[in-house]
């Protein structure tokens, strides 16, 4: 029987089935059987069986997104694998940071390669151009593009032709793909061996982690820097922790529960999902297992904090654990399942349920929702800090270029970012970190003058 039959068939007896179990429910899903069998049988274009299911996917997503439901997708093969390696935080690739960068545009290596990669076994280095990837030449290539040929099954190899800036000829190189982690978990600036730093230079009681993303990782990741700190590792335990969640987009529940767990006592309620009609389907409990329930705590948020990031926001300023420092957060407060579909082949991810914070509020924003709604996090009073977006472009361009090239950016590099971003303001400072260290510095103040008396 031909593939385009057999498919033809087994949607035909899936669609049957779920008509039948579902028929007295709801006569829809059997029109919808009978629709797509009369358009595959009698359209004039014959259309591809593929094309038209992932039609008929994206056209209910449609439906639901312009009810207000923005975070439901219809995520098809081809974007399967990207979408997965958020989440797990894994890929096939070489190790190195682009972007595009110069005139006419590259792939250009930002910063040194992951340590043990196979870019840096094979001496790449910060600022080589790539002028092609497996004789591809990448003159004007998209970012997409460049991923895609860049990153591939772990074993697998791919040859680049590198020009670093100001050389005169190109040399290349192949590379057998390896598994590359990306860490979810950055500090203040990257030392020479390709490890954060993570106490703040000019006060090593504090301890600043910035959290990119909540992946399967985060909360290992996280729970095994704060045992190295808090037990000292040569030095001083720290004292007093920032966490910033600026430009949070989220990730896994899971993570987010599990990190706010840490700092929290026995029995409080960390986040509870509800579904239709605002009926609690889990709720989230501390173990009290964490161990850092008295250490001092301040969070950063700013409009770009979501999901994952506000529930663990709200949770530790509601219970006083944390005071946030920032500006108001996103207000994402739906909760997506993941559901296989096509034998797994694509995902539908579905908006199924919204969380509410310990004290009873639901973060989510709704379309038309006003600046005096309640959404979203909130700073607490007198730590506000609002970026205006000038002020937001220039800090993303401050922490992208400390974090390649540490306190003191200089060279040929620096200014192809320079050409493409613009310069930033003689001695601009984060405001917003800055306003967190002085908080937890008055605070340990007190505590240090308290206990003397």
């Amino acid at each position: 029987m031909p593939h385009r039959n057999l498919l033809l068939l087994w949607a035909t007896i899936v669609i049957s089935y779920c008509c039948y179990v579902r028929a007295e429910q709801n006569p829809y899903a059997r029109y919808v059987a009978a629709g797509y069998s009369f358009i595959d049988r009698l359209a004039l274009q014959e259309p591809a069986d593929q094309t038209l299911f992932e039609g008929a996917m994206r056209g209910m997503i449609d439906v639901l997104r312009r009810s207000g439901d923005e975070h439901s997708a219809f995520v098809n093969a081809k974007q399967q694998d990207e979408f997965r390696e958020g989440l797990t935080q894994q890929f096939g690739g070489v190790g190195v940071r682009i972007r595009l960068l110069g005139n006419p545009k590259r792939p250009t290596v930002i910063g040194p390669p992951t340590l043990n990669s196979p870019a840096a076994a094979a001496d790449v280095h910060s600022g080589d151009r790539i002028e092609a990837i497996d004789a591809k030449d990448t003159e004007g290539m998209p970012m997409q593009e460049v991923l895609r040929l860049m990153r591939g099954p772990v074993g697998e190899t791919v040859e680049l032709k590198l020009r670093h800036l100001e050389a005169d000829t190109a040399r290349e190189v192949e590379l057998s793909r390896a598994m590359i982690t990306m860490d979810s978990i950055l500090g203040d600036v990257r030392r020479e061996n390709d490890t954060w730093q993570f106490r703040l230079p000019d006060d090593s009681r504090l301890a600043y982690l910035r959290l990119s993303t909540f992946g399967d990782m985060t909360f290992i990741e996280l729970s095994t820097i704060l045992a190295a700190l808090t037990s000292g590792n040569g030095e001083d335990p720290i004292e007093g922790l920032i966490l910033d969640l600026r430009d949070n987009a989220g990730g896994a529940l899971d993570a987010a529960v599990d990190i706010s767990d840490l700092f929290l006592r026995p029995g409080l309620t960390i986040v509870t999902t509800r579904g239709r009609e605002e009926k609690i389907r889990d709720r989230f409990v501390s173990t009290g297992d964490g161990g850092y329930t008295d250490l001092p705590l301040a969070i950063l948020i700013n409009q770009n904090s979501a999901s994952a990031s506000e529930i663990v926001a709200a949770c530790l300023q509601d219970y006083g654990r944390a005071v946030v420092v920032g500006q108001r957060s996103y207000g994402k407060g739906t909760v997506q399942r993941l559901m296989p579909i096509e034998s797994g082949r694509s995902l539908l991810k579905l908006t199924s349920a919204t969380y509410w914070r310990p004290s009873e509020k639901n973060i989510h924003r709704m379309p038309g929702d006003g600046k005096e709604a309640t959404w979203g996090v909130q700073p607490n009073p007198d730590l506000d800090i609002v970026l205006d977006e000038e002020e937001y472009l220039h800090w993303r361009q401050y922490r992208s270029r400390r974090d390649v090239f540490g306190k003191d950016p200089s060279g040929p590099l620096v200014e192809l970012l320079e050409q493409e971003d613009g310069k930033l303001p003689a001695g601009f400072t984060d405001r917003c970190l800055q306003r967190a260290v002085e908080y937890l510095q008055l605070q340990l103040t007190e505590v240090a003058e308290n206990f003397s008396l």
